[in-house]
C-alpha cells in the first residue's frame, strides 16, 4: 500500500512537473514573440521616421530652402461648448547650417490663428508665397520673427483625408529671390509623395 501510494504520489509529481515544464515553456515563447514584435515595431518606427527625414533633407538641399518640414494636425482641448480645439504640431525638420529649429514653436498650435497658411495648404499648390505679398496677420507676424522670407506648401493626405503638410521656408532675401520654381514645383510634389507613403505605411504597421 505504501509502495502503491508513493508511486502515486510521483506520477502526480512527475505530471505537475511536466504541466509547469510546459506552462513556462508557452510563457517563455510568449515573451519572447512580444519581445520580437516590439523590437520589430521600434525598428520600423526608426525606419519610417528617417526616411522622412532623409526625404526632407533631399527637397531642403535642392530648393536651397532653410527649413524643410512636416507638420501634423490633431485634436487639442475642448471649448467650453465642447468643440474640439484643432491644432497642429511640427513633427519632422531638417534645418539648414545655422538655422533655429522651429520644434519649440510649432507645438500644438491652433489652426484658427494661422487661416493664410491653412488657405494655401488647401489649395494644394506648391507656387512660392512671400510674406510680403500678405496681409497683416497672426501667422504673418509669427513668421516675420523667425526671419522667413517666403514659404511653400502642400497637404499631406492619407486616406483621403488631409492630415497635415510639407513646409518650405526661406530665411534669406537672395536666396529666396534666385528661387527656381519649376525645381520647386517638382521637388515638392515628389517629397509629398514619398512622405504620405512613408506615413501610411507606418500607420499599417
Amino acid at each position: 500500500m505504501a509502495s502503491n501510494a508513493t508511486d502515486t504520489i510521483l506520477h502526480w509529481f512527475e505530471v505537475a512537473s511536466i504541466v509547469t515544464a510546459v506552462t513556462v515553456g508557452v510563457f517563455l515563447t510568449g515573451v519572447k514573440l512580444l519581445f520580437k514584435k516590439k523590437c520589430d515595431e521600434n525598428k520600423k518606427f526608426i525606419q519610417v521616421h528617417s526616411e522622412i527625414h532623409e526625404t526632407l533633407t533631399e527637397l531642403r538641399i535642392k530648393t536651397d530652402a532653410a527649413r524643410a518640414q512636416v507638420i501634423q494636425f490633431h485634436n487639442g482641448e475642448y471649448f467650453m461648448d465642447g468643440v474640439s480645439m484643432r491644432k497642429f504640431t511640427l513633427t519632422h525638420e531638417s534645418l539648414s547650417r545655422g538655422m533655429s529649429a522651429d520644434a519649440g514653436r510649432i507645438k500644438g498650435l491652433l489652426c484658427s490663428m494661422f487661416l493664410p497658411l491653412l488657405n494655401a495648404v488647401v489649395a494644394n499648390d506648391p507656387k512660392i508665397i512671400s510674406m510680403y505679398d500678405l496681409e497683416h496677420s497672426f501667422f504673418k507676424q509669427f513668421f516675420e520673427d523667425n526671419n522667413v522670407e517666403g514659404f511653400c506648401v502642400l497637404p499631406i493626405t492619407i486616406k483621403n483625408q488631409i492630415t497635415g503638410f510639407v513646409l518650405l521656408q526661406w530665411c534669406n532675401s537672395t536666396k529666396f529671390d534666385l528661387v527656381d520654381t519649376g525645381v520647386v514645383k517638382e521637388m515638392m510634389q515628389i517629397a509629398r509623395s514619398a512622405i504620405e507613403v512613408q506615413i501610411a505605411s507606418q500607420k499599417k504597421g
